[in-house]
């Protein structure tokens, strides 16, 4: 859904199925965007919620609700235009964005959260994270928790190791404190959540001073731990899958040019990392879909820039 080529910002929708491996036009969206966000909530599973994101305008506050079978389109006001920002989907019903980029570049600190099971307007959280950050990243704490880690991003004047706490009952963050911080910082990483026994975040790569690391966020004490081991080669704006074999798909990103490579993580084995089945093609910005099948699935690989930071065309699958 949107994003940017060589016809410049897009509005057009294609869908992939599967069964064909063929991608289907779609009703376009109703206005051009990029750097937006695109989520699913399970109580309004027929819909997509398209947010914020940037247009020929600037920065979007509006969030469009579209069908992908019948391309009807509801459209909700956000409390603030934004893009560039992070999305968690917490339970069933509620979805929140935090953090980005809004009019004239402006960095911010704040939520917008919607709750379908009480209403259809965007609430503005109760306070705002302690900095403003964009190239964070959101992660939810567990299938059914309400609790959003936010790791990370730029604020502005450099990368941050910073994290906070945002609650979904009482739409707050919730500061860690100072002492609980990634080490080095860093932005456009990876954070996956790693369900118990685990019951981790398992974050990877970053622009950084040392961005072939990987860190450990523990949800039962609430702090970060340094891995011993490393990336084979060091990457951000790439992407991480947690497959149904339990080990982490990190595949392409940037490292001083565009990357084709890809690695698996093992937690189940100390976090061992090795090497996996190149790309056909070198990408970063690109995004990674974990298709269910009656195996051990297929991870969609779509889109992103090449090595000449041009817009790719193309997909791939990467079979488990």
């Amino acid at each position: 859904m949107g994003g940017t080529g060589s016809a410049g910002i897009l509005s057009s929708v294609e869908k992939y199925i599967p069964s064909t491996g063929c991608f289907q036009s779609m009703r376009s969206m109703p206005r051009t965007r990029y750097q937006h966000t695109v989520d699913q909530l399970p109580s309004f599973s027929d819909y997509v919620i398209i947010a914020g994101g940037c247009g020929t305008g600037g920065a979007i506050a509006l969030a469009d609700l579209y069908h992908p079978i019948t391309a009807d389109i509801l459209t909700i006001p956000l409390t603030l235009a934004r893009y560039r920002h992070a999305s968690a989907v917490l339970g069933s019903s509620q979805i929140v964005f935090i953090g980005g980029q809004t009019t004239g570049a402006v960095i911010v600190n704040s939520s917008d959260m919607l709750d379908i099971g009480s209403n259809f307007a965007f609430t503005a959280g109760s306070n705002t994270m302690a900095e403003p950050r964009v190239y964070h990243t959101a992660t939810v704490l567990g299938n059914n928790s309400d609790a959003v880690l936010i790791s990370g991003g730029y604020q502005g004047t450099g990368y941050i190791g910073t994290a906070s706490l945002y609650e979904g009952s009482s739409n707050s963050f919730i500061s860690l404190g100072s002492g609980v911080t990634m080490t080095p910082p860093r932005g456009f990483h990876t954070a996956t959540y790693l369900p118990p026994p685990i019951h981790k975040v398992l974050i990877v790569g970053g622009n950084t001073a040392g961005y072939g690391t990987m860190i450990l966020f523990d949800v039962a004490s609430l702090t970060f731990t340094n891995l011993t081991n490393n990336l084979l080669s060091p990457r951000y704006a790439h992407t991480a899958s947690l497959l149904p074999n339990g080990k982490v798909l990190i595949a392409g990103g940037y490292n001083l040019g565009t990357l084709k490579t890809c690695e698996l993580i093992d937690p189940s084995n100390n976090y061992t990392v090795t090497s996996a089945s190149n790309l056909n093609s070198n990408r970063y910005f690109h995004t990674a879909t974990l298709i269910p099948d009656n195996t051990n699935g297929t991870v969609l690989v779509c889109g992103g820039y090449d090595i000449y930071s041009v817009a790719i065309q193309s997909c791939e699958l990467y079979f488990v």
